[in-house]
């Protein structure tokens, strides 16, 4: 039903995007006549110590925002160092610019960024929200200021009147916000509080003027380096206006609002469109764009792994904001996802700089003349790859690992040298070495020693490797040889076949480099877990108890994975880069979070990804409590041995199989190991017939193995001669009252019922044991993946499952077990939800194919 919160919530999202497409409409209409090529030759022609100028006039209005940061610390008294506080302020203003949809960006991340600091986290939910509202104080001074014609702009309002609603409307924030601070400070006059912090709102006006008055000194400033000398307070009332335009747009960092408005604001004062367009673009940069990059640096030096696993385990970003906010959701997960992955997107923009360096023949420095061509083609091709690498890396490098920090760093150091050689462009020389020193600082957070790639991600890897490398050959083509004469570079002149020999180096080099690096870190990484030790095993079952496929762990085609508390132990084997845990943990229900936890961490570590076989449903919350998905195997057969019977009607046939083969004379035994070498080789040999050519196989099936069989009892039947036709090992439980059966074998001249015979004769003797329940294994459900409404994985799982799994075929399995009318126990498979189901199940069949025994 929908609420008035709710409704509140998605008019947050729509009424923005409403803007936004209006301002596209109406910008589109504007600009019909913009030359943008134009106007990017015009930013071109800037001299570069006018930018460079205008870009540190950009980092120190940005940097003046931090005076917010300073007043907050000051009235919450945190304990933080002013370093911390202005990198947070930096970080949390400089996505504000970009992301921020009415400051809610800046609201997310200070929250997240200062909780740790504070005890009081609603004091400081409380202080952040005084901040955010305390932005528009300097923008209702200057409003102040506009209306009483301080700032002229009479030609702007009077084409739109109703802005004078707005001007109005903001221009009374100040004087209300103070009026409502004195009344405030007089009702907790002699509070502690008070005296010790007064009138933060005088503070917040002056932090809040000196935002916007930098802010507004930088557009007049763009304004002036594109030619534009007008009048520095008809600039500012243009701005004013267009600043609150944007600011109640909610459109993030006031996008296209601010733009169109103060386009219109000045060509009303008689200014060129290409130039003030040109200039809000050069405002855009080095306000919003080079500061975010710059919070990206901060970010990527701030936030370590740990630091925000903190945050993506948090319910919530401010305990006092309501969660069920939609929009507050989906930007939470893009400001996680954003700052722990500045880093990728940092060498993903250093390669991009790389790839425009090797396109075009933009500003750039050659350090070699007269360099002979083989080796500028050398050093173009090396260039190239080393631009591709860099856009690929970022899929790798956001999982912070040991390999992904060393084909950076080789890529950016290649980069910048191959660059170099041939002559790099200006920009590249100040981005790449700060680049290589942030990843040398920051060594220390790639910690994982592997990660392996999905199936998907491969494809996008390919996928963009593709499309940079189509896209280098038609820009590099297109247009090298218009912008050579454009921009008086004799660089190649019209030559373009370099761009073939770069493009056949780089097919080359890119797939050998990642190949290379993958394969000497696949050598160095070690497994985790134990070896199999059958003397633990035994003593941990029988002091913490198992279930029903503890008892494989005696086959030592597995290994060992112990909770640091000793009361949980995980069974698992490897196949490729994953690890395939055997059922759900032996020991302790209390001790199963944990365990998961530090194997799921020990695996991440390591670059494995982790799948559970053969689970049952009791913990099927703890599963999808760690991110995992399921796929139903099949079901168990559980037999009720306090109900089991031969006698009455619907038990003639079982009744029957049983006299006939007493009549027979065939006898029923069951023998106690330690079991003679004379015993076991009979066995070998009817294991050996019965399994003909066909391979053993292993993990969730038990394999002939004398240690193994020397684990539990052994059932068989002898024919009248007094040979054995036909067996069953029995497989402990370690659950009272259980038991259950695992390697089955017979004679080809073994007579038709025999395994009717035998089972029979097992129930009749667990019951007499004291046993009450008798597990017959699992039988795979026949309608899994079969209806066409299922999904395409699960159909294609289910045919991997039934005809790769097992040499033997299934078809009358469930019905052979059906007969001793059982309960039937769903298993499952867990598998990770970006895994893909098919790919997944086809490892499972390959781990369970390869034995010890064959291995």
């Amino acid at each position: 039903m929908l609420n008035k919160k709710n409704a509140l919530s998605i008019l947050k999202i729509v009424f923005p995007i409403a803007v936004l497409l209006f301002v596209i409409y109406t910008l589109k209409n504007e600009l019909t006549n913009l030359s943008f090529k134009r106007t990017l030759m015009i930013i071109n022609g800037l001299q570069r110590t006018d930018l460079f100028i205008l870009v540190l006039i950009g980092l120190l209005a940005v940097a003046a925002m931090s005076l917010y940061d300073f007043v907050l610390k000051r009235s919450l008294r945190l304990s933080i160092s002013n370093a911390k506080v202005f990198r947070v302020s930096w970080i949390a203003n400089s996505f504000n610019n970009v992301l921020g949809f009415g400051g809610l960006a800046g609201v997310g991340l200070r929250t997240m960024l200062y909780k740790e600091h504070t005890k009081d986290v609603k004091g400081l939910v409380k202080g952040i929200a005084w901040l955010t509202s305390s932005m528009v104080l300097g923008l209702s001074v200057f409003s102040i200021l506009v209306a009483v014609r301080v700032l002229p702009v009479e030609e702007v309002m009077n084409e739109k009147p109703w802005l004078w609603i707005v001007v109005i409307g903001f221009a009374l924030v100040v004087p209300v916000s103070l009026i409502a601070a004195k009344v405030k400070n007089a009702k907790t006059k002699n509070t502690e509080e008070t005296a010790q912090v007064k009138n933060p709102i005088v503070s917040y006006i002056g932090a809040s003027f000196a935002e916007w008055l930098a802010a507004g000194m930088v557009m007049y400033l763009s304004l002036f380096a594109m030619g534009i000398h007008a009048d520095v307070r008809h600039v500012f009332g243009v701005f004013v206006i267009a600043a609150l335009g944007g600011l109640i747009s909610l459109v993030p960092g006031g996008f296209g609002s601010f733009d169109l408005l103060f386009l219109l604001g000045m060509e009303h004062l008689g200014f060129h469109q290409e130039a003030i367009v040109a200039s809000l673009v050069l405002y855009r940069i080095v306000y919003s764009f080079i500061p975010f990059v710059l919070g990206l640096f901060f970010a990527a030096g701030d936030l370590t792994e740990n630091t925000m696993k903190r945050f993506e385990t948090n319910p919530r970003i401010a305990p006092a904001i309501e969660t069920t906010n939609v929009l507050l959701i989906l930007q939470r997960a893009i400001l996680i996802r954003l700052l722990y992955g500045s880093l990728s997107l940092i060498v993903f923009v250093a390669g991009v700089i790389v790839l425009v360096s090797v396109s075009l023949p933009i500003d750039k420095l050659t350090v070699i003349p007269h360099i002979p061509r083989p080796a500028l083609l050398l050093f173009n091709g090396l260039s190239l790859s080393s631009a591709l690498i860099l856009l690929i890396l970022p899929i790798e490098l956001y999982k912070r690992t040991k390999r992904s920090y060393m084909m950076a760093v080789t890529a950016l150091v290649g980069g910048f040298v191959f660059s170099f050689l041939k002559g790099l462009n200006i920009s590249a020389i100040f981005i790449l070495p700060i680049v290589i020193v942030l990843f040398v600082l920051l060594k220390k957070q790639f910690v994982r020693e592997q990660a392996s790639y999905t199936l998907g991600q491969m494809i996008f890897a390919v996928a963009l490797f593709v499309v940079a490398l189509f896209n280098y050959n038609i820009i590099a083509g297109f247009i090298w040889d218009r912008m050579n004469r454009l921009l008086r570079h004799d660089y190649f002149v019209h030559d373009t076949s370099h761009i073939t020999h770069a493009t056949i180096m780089a097919v080359i080099i890119v797939p050998l480099f990642f190949l290379l690096f993958t394969a000497f870190y696949h050598k160095k990484t070690k497994t985790i877990g134990e070896q199999a030790d059958p003397e633990r095993l035994q003593e941990f079952l029988q002091e913490e108890g198992g279930n029903a496929l503890s008892h494989l762990g005696f086959l030592g085609d597995k290994r060992f994975y112990f909770s640091s508390d000793g009361k949980a132990l995980l069974l698992f084997g490897k196949i490729s880069r994953r690890l395939v845990v055997l059922g759900d943990p032996s020991g302790q229900k209390e001790s199963f979070p944990l365990v998961f936890e530090e194997f799921l961490n020990e695996a991440h570590q390591h670059g494995f990804s982790v799948m559970f076989y053969q689970i049952e449903r009791e913990d099927m919350a703890l599963y999808h409590d760690f991110g995992y998905n399921f796929f139903k195997l099949g079901e168990e057969a559980i037999v009720d041995m306090t109900a089991f019977t031969l006698s009455g009607k619907k038990k003639a046939g079982l009744r029957a199989i049983n006299n006939r083969f007493e009549r027979e004379e065939y006898t029923f035994h069951v023998d106690e190991p330690p079991f003679s070498e004379a015993f076991i080789e009979e066995l070998k040999q009817i294991s050996d017939e019965w399994l003909g050519p066909k391979k053993e196989k292993g993990f969730s099936l038990g394999y002939f193995d004398v240690s193994y069989l020397q684990k539990a009892p052994v059932a068989y039947m002898k024919d009248p001669e007094g040979k054995i036709i036909a067996f069953a090992s029995v497989m402990p439980m370690y659950q009272e009252g259980e038991i259950s059966v695992d390697l089955m074998r017979y004679k080809k001249e073994a007579p038709n019922g025999i395994m009717d015979a035998l089972f029979i004769r097992m129930f009749l003797w667990a019951k007499e044991q004291g046993y009450t329940a008798f597990n017959m294994g699992m039988a795979p459900l026949a309608n899994v993946g079969t209806s066409f409404t299922s999904f395409w994985s699960e159909r294609i799982a289910a045919v991997i499952f039934n005809n790769v799994r097992y040499m033997y075929s299934f078809s009358g399995l469930r019905a052979f077990k059906e007969k001793y009318k059982p309960v039937w126990r769903g298993k499952y498979l867990a598998y990770r939800k970006n895994r893909s189901l098919p790919a997944t199940m086809f490892l499972v069949s390959r781990l369970i194919g390869k034995s010890k025994r064959n291995s």
